[in-house]
């Protein structure tokens, strides 16, 4: 498989999920701005039946997100039978601890695996065409790519656990060096792994030793760094739209749409473009608002960011400042490092 047919498979993957994500974390956002008046409370965010209710259908539809990258992409390599594999792949990455790594991994599994059922039975008769759909690719199928899932799993899991230990030993030190390394691993993956560990690690701080919630510096540092990991690709395109392709210039509005509303999976499609250049940038935005952010003390009272929780951030000036310097610096340097786009002839 070659590079264009990899950044095909995945793009198809991209594009079918990145709604899940802009949904669900939007309502996810207007949960706990409902709930803006309980903000110290334990249950914040559901406190009442609006806020609850939209925590609860925004944590649904983002809950979705792997799944269904995992099923297009599959669906991409292999057609209809790769679906089912491929959400299932999504499903045991997500519960399994392995998130958006393990999800493309195994979604690229399930479709080869896919294809090769469908050659070791190309040559049964046409009477078994039922029992090839209705048993060997879902069933089968389900099967091979539920043990390839083990491996998978094994491997990327554990990972964030050493990650966790790291940034635990971080928080009782330098506030700023806490947010650069909050900042830079949140547009690492992009919503990965190591993305969610920092997350993850960042919502914790919320809860004191006695389970009453806190303003957290670690949230605030995290808040306005991902303005910079879609919103830097976002406002690239605007600056420096010769460098992108019209495809990316046209991902660039749902990822201006990502970035005000705390959501990294808007930068997917320019990663999977330019790694070389693109990854780095929103590395460096991120990092830069988060140490901006954990130096001047910055707060976070809701366990997510984008301008819809802002109402809950000690100093908003401050943190929209620090967010857009963030921002614009990843953007720049995406502008210096990118070469002009040229299309294919």
């Amino acid at each position: 498989m070659d590079r264009k047919a990899i950044y095909r498979h995945l793009m198809s993957g991209v594009s079918y999920f990145i709604p899940f994500i802009v949904a669900g974390g939007v309502l996810i956002s207007f949960a706990f701005l409902f709930d803006a008046s309980n903000s110290g409370a334990a249950s914040f965010g559901a406190s009442n039946p609006v806020s609850a209710w939209l925590l609860t259908v925004g944590a649904t539809t983002i809950g979705m997100m792997l799944p269904i990258l995992g099923g297009y992409i599959a669906y991409s390599i292999a057609d209809r039978p790769g679906l089912l594999a491929g959400v299932v792949v999504g499903l045991l990455a997500r519960d399994g601890g392995s998130g958006f790594l393990g999800t493309i991994a195994g979604a690229f599994l399930a479709g080869w695996l896919i294809n090769l059922l469908k050659k070791a039975t190309k040559g049964l008769p046409r009477s078994f065409e039922g029992a090839k759909t209705l048993i060997i690719y879902p069933v089968v199928g389900t099967i091979l790519v539920a043990l390839g899932m083990i491996a998978i799993n094994a491997f990327v899991t554990p990972l964030n656990g050493a990650v966790n230990g790291f940034l635990q030993s971080l928080s009782t030190g330098n506030a700023a060096l806490l947010g650069a390394v909050i900042g830079a691993m949140a547009a690492f993956d992009v919503g990965g792994p190591v993305n969610k560990a920092a997350y993850l690690f960042s919502v914790a701080t919320l809860t004191a030793a006695d389970g009453s919630a806190v303003p957290s510096v670690a949230m605030g540092a995290i808040g306005a760094a991902a303005f910079a990991i879609s919103g830097g690709c976002a406002l690239a395109t605007f600056l420096f739209p010769k460098k992108f392709s019209p495809e990316l210039r046209d991902a660039g509005k749902p990822a201006a749409i990502m970035g005000l509303s705390f959501i990294a999976e808007g930068a997917i499609p320019f990663v999977i473009a330019h790694p070389k250049v693109v990854l780095p940038s929103i590395m460096i935005g991120a990092a830069v608002g988060g140490a901006l952010a954990g130096m001047f003390g910055i707060t976070l009272s809701a366990p997510i960011g984008g301008i819809f929780t802002i109402p809950l951030v000690n100093n908003i000036p401050l943190y929209l400042v620090f967010g857009a310097i963030g921002t614009i610096v990843a953007a720049v340097m995406m502008g210096m490092l990118l070469k002009d786009h040229q299309e294919a002839k």
